[in-house]
């Protein structure tokens, strides 16, 4: 019975400390998976708007340079 009552004790004592553990870890991890998944958006949102610059860019610069092109050669654009 003594063993028991041991047993019994020693289970009520490890779910308080073991538990609060394992709890706090899967908050842990599951907020670093947050935080990975955001950082990703956010790469791939910078990289898209880092594109779309350069290809805006380029288009004005083209455009300009067709224009200047036209106002050399007397043509119109």
């Amino acid at each position: 019975m003594k063993a028991q009552s041991v047993m019994d004790k020693y289970t009520d004592w490890s779910k308080v400390l073991i538990e609060p553990a394992s709890l706090n870890d899967a908050r842990l991890f599951s907020l670093e998976s947050r935080m990975h998944e955001e950082e990703e958006i956010r790469i791939k949102e910078y990289e898209f708007v880092r594109d779309l610059l350069k290809k805006l860019i380029y288009s004005l610069e083209k455009t300009s340079v067709a224009s200047l092109d036209a106002m050399i050669t007397g043509l119109p654009s």
